[in-house]
């Protein structure tokens, strides 16, 4: 459906995607992005902006099914709100702006509206995507970064061109690897010239841990500006927290009316955020004793022999394949679950505690691989693993030499969705 509207300066219409518009004549602002005449734009399904007339305009909208259009109420739109603070901190020389809040509460949009800002000023911009369970600008369980080279309305518009393997889609129990994976993309950035970076963060906000790791990123990075969106609550414990920022802690609300995902359409942007850095699949060998093994308990351990096997199977009554010792714990590879008394004698013979790796649970697991040059690559699918061969089969775009691999705790069906719980380690 094809829809027209003319807008008197300082109007708003509130559109949600999917859309197509283009500006017949005038000057339009989409999150902080200014559209003059001729220039197109695109919402896509999930989200919802505010289109403000600078002057009067007219725009052509394409309207897909699932998409609309309407007139908000006075107030309900924020983003004057957003542009007048993002623009003062700009003038104010802030470089360096972390985005903080709850799940849906608009960090992405605010993130994206910085950058649209700062390149308006002519500032070289990029961003970092922490968000390992709702990544946009790169794919789940990784921190990705990219410059931002034209105005953008979803960080998805991007593509990540630094990538850290995380492992995980849940930031709990891996802070440490999001910490110093955002440090390093943003040395990246900057070194890469960059002006302007802007580190977008999860929604985990809940309990001590959850703010102390993302302040521990705004320390490292020497952040400038710290934005809390759409949670006063929130804002008001974390005010103090982050009170030695060269800019300070800002307060930005939420939308009125705002686009929330539920789990289902979250799961599907995760398989198509998946598809987009996993396609097109090579199947290939990797030689394990040839490459260093990042992210697994039983390469972190020293091989134990073959009579150590044999005498393990025994015990749990479970085919054996391989097992390792590290100073306290057993790590042993099995084909199925062992018995639980066998269980309890090999950890009393051994002294250490005993755990079971599953082979069964190996097909599919994400990792990610190391280059000569010592970069992440790009993400593979660990298709199985022979350790009496010591070779991995891997499936990935990335046909370049291997140097690593980074196991992570996820595996994927063939739809690309994740498939079953995170594991600790899947080898």
């Amino acid at each position: 459906m094809r829809v027209h509207l003319i807008l008197e300066p300082g109007q708003i219409v509130r559109v949600e995607g999917p859309l197509k518009a283009r500006v017949v004549y005038g000057q339009v602002m989409v999150l902080g992005a200014v559209f003059n005449t001729g220039d197109e734009f695109e919402v896509h399904r999930y989200r919802s902006y505010a289109v403000k007339a600078l002057v009067e305009s007219r725009i052509e909208m394409d309207v897909v099914y699932g998409g609309s259009i309407e007139r908000p109420s006075p107030g309900e739109e924020v983003v004057d709100t957003w542009v007048r603070s993002v623009d003062d901190a700009l003038r104010r020389g802030c470089r360096t702006f972390i985005v903080l809040g709850p799940v849906d509460a608009g960090k992405s949009s605010v993130s994206a509206l910085i950058a649209n800002r700062a390149i308006l000023r002519g500032l070289r911009t990029g961003v970092v995507d922490a968000d390992v369970g709702q990544a946009d600008v790169g794919p789940p369980a990784c921190v990705s970064a990219a410059e931002v080279r034209r105005p953008i309305l979803w960080l998805r518009e991007l593509r990540a061109e630094y990538m850290r393997f995380v492992g995980n889609i849940t930031p709990q129990r891996a802070e440490r690897r999001i910490v110093a994976g955002v440090v390093e993309l943003v040395m990246k950035l900057r070194n890469a010239g960059v002006d302007v970076v802007v580190v977008d963060t999860d929604g985990w906000v809940q309990g001590l841990n959850s703010i102390e790791y993302k302040a521990e990123i705004a320390r490292y990075i020497s952040a400038d500006m710290v934005y809390v969106v759409g949670d006063e609550k929130l804002y008001r414990m974390v005010e103090g927290v982050f009170a030695g920022q060269k800019c300070g802690v800002a307060y930005l609300p939420s939308p009125a009316a705002r686009r929330e995902r539920n789990r289902e359409e979250r799961r599907g942007l995760r398989s198509q955020a998946y598809r987009r850095y996993l396609e097109p699949l090579y199947e290939r060998d990797i030689e394990l004793d040839k490459v260093s093994v990042y992210g697994s308990c039983f390469f972190s351990g020293a091989t134990l022999s073959e009579e150590h096997a044999r005498t393990l199977q025994q015990l749990l009554r479970v085919p054996v394949l391989a097992a390792s010792e590290t100073y306290d714990t057993l790590y042993v590879v099995t084909l199925g679950q062992p018995d639980p008394a066998g269980l309890e004698k090999a950890s009393s013979m051994y002294q250490k505690q005993v755990y079971i790796l599953d082979k069964n649970l190996v097909a599919n697991a994400l990792v990610s691989l190391i280059g000569p040059d010592g970069e992440e690559k790009a993400l593979g699918i660990l298709r199985d693993i022979d350790l009496q061969r010591m070779i991995a089969k891997i499936a990935t775009p990335y046909t370049g030499e291997v140097k690593g691999l980074v196991l992570g705790g996820i595996r994927l069906n063939e739809d690309y969705e994740e498939a079953g719980r995170p594991l600790r380690c899947v080898i």
